[in-house]
């Protein structure tokens, strides 16, 4: 028997000839198995976990799962260098133990896993988006979890920077999420109803404050090194669309040749500066 073996991709053009040798080599069939058992902590034979052999580099090689009675097998095995391991629901995957075969070697390897209770308890997830824009996500914003009766803060996180958050390791219950950053209005009370060893999805929306999300532009006017006090100073919004400039603020320079302009919403802008002399 040989094993399955091709060519490289080629052309034909009009009456060309084409030499293609394909070498075939001999199929090889491991004889080796690896087969066992997962017990939990009190010995119970545990159905349903996932047993994973890796091959000598570290790469996922196959899996199986354990039948009712916690049994699990691998057979046609070649002669090498292996990794196995296992998990299921609310085990922590156990740390991966290696084995070594020989061509025609039956190996035995069984797994006593403990369950994590943690692992039973709920978990919530979602984003933080900005309101009225579309998937425009807010990093850094604050989001807390409180008890629905008392409104006692549970957890409190802050978004990542692609506006996710994530509790997890609570109890089941009812509860609320409240976002919140500064220049935005905090979110409402968003009402959830958590389950153990369930997930709950949930995206929180925060609405501009348009008082407070500005910011500030400054700066120092001189001229050859010397600054300028008195001098005109305007800022000019620019339309992203038509690239048009206009004239939405002025001020003077300091006696330092300082500026500044503040309550500045998000946009595009230029200064320009000028003195009559």
């Amino acid at each position: 028997m040989y094993d399955l073996n091709f060519s490289e991709n080629f052309d034909i053009k009009d009456t060309q000839e084409q030499v293609v040798d394909i070498p075939l080599e001999d199929t090889q069939v491991g004889t080796s198995t690896i087969t066992g058992i997962v017990l939990d902590q009190t010995g119970t034979p545990v159905e349903g976990a996932t047993v994973k052999l890796f091959d000598s580099k570290g790469v996922p090689f196959m899996h199986t799962i354990t039948n009712q009675q916690g049994n699990y097998a691998f057979s046609g095995l070649k002669s090498d260098s292996y990794s196995i391991t296992c998990v299921k629901d609310k085990v922590v995957l156990t740390i991966p133990q290696n084995i070594f075969l020989q061509e025609e070697e039956n190996k035995t390897f069984n797994f006593n896993v403990n369950y994590n209770e943690s692992l039973n308890l709920c978990c919530v997830a979602g984003f933080v988006f900005k309101k009225g824009f579309e998937n425009e996500v807010i990093g850094n914003a604050n989001v807390n979890l409180l008890n629905a009766v008392t409104r006692e803060t549970i957890a409190s996180t802050q978004s990542a920077k692609d506006g996710e958050y994530l509790f997890y390791d609570f109890p089941e219950g009812s509860y609320i999420l409240v976002a919140s950053k500064n220049g935005y209005f905090t979110s409402g009370d968003t009402q959830i109803t958590a389950k153990n060893n369930t997930i709950v999805n949930t995206d929180l929306y925060l609405k501009i404050n348009p008082i407070e999300n500005t910011g500030t532009i400054k700066g120092v006017v001189n001229h050859n090194g010397v600054i300028v006090s008195n001098a005109f100073v305007g800022l000019y919004k620019i339309d992203e669309k038509t690239n048009k400039e206009s004239l939405i603020a002025t001020t003077r320079t300091n006696a330092q040749g300082i500026y500044m302009f503040g309550r500045v919403e998000s946009g595009k802008y230029k200064i320009k500066s000028k003195l009559n002399i």
